[in-house]
């Protein structure tokens, strides 16, 4: 896999490693990272394997994202004392 990130744009490679700008809007910059793709392969600076991958990578960091947010967002786990999580009152 690195051969193929060696082989993509560095403009579009510097979006993508761009993680705060993935975490504060992961679909924003998601679509962002889209159009640098298609536009790449548009201007034939990138073949159609390439755009796939770009493409998978792009849905890559946006779930990564999600996850980060969410996880973010999640109470610490409490232990009860008995070595499972409490649970929620919600």
């Amino acid at each position: 896999m690195d051969g193929q990130m060696l082989s993509l744009p560095s403009a579009w490679l510097a979006e993508l490693n761009d993680q705060p700008a993935l975490l504060t809007d992961p679909d924003g910059r998601a679509a962002v990272l889209v159009e640098l793709a298609i536009s790449a392969h548009r201007r034939s600076d990138v073949d159609a394997d390439q755009l796939a991958d770009m493409l998978e990578f792009t849905e890559a960091a946006r779930l990564w994202a999600l996850i980060e947010h969410e996880e973010a967002l999640e109470p610490p786990c409490v232990n009860n004392g008995y070595g499972e999580k409490a649970q929620s009152s919600q």
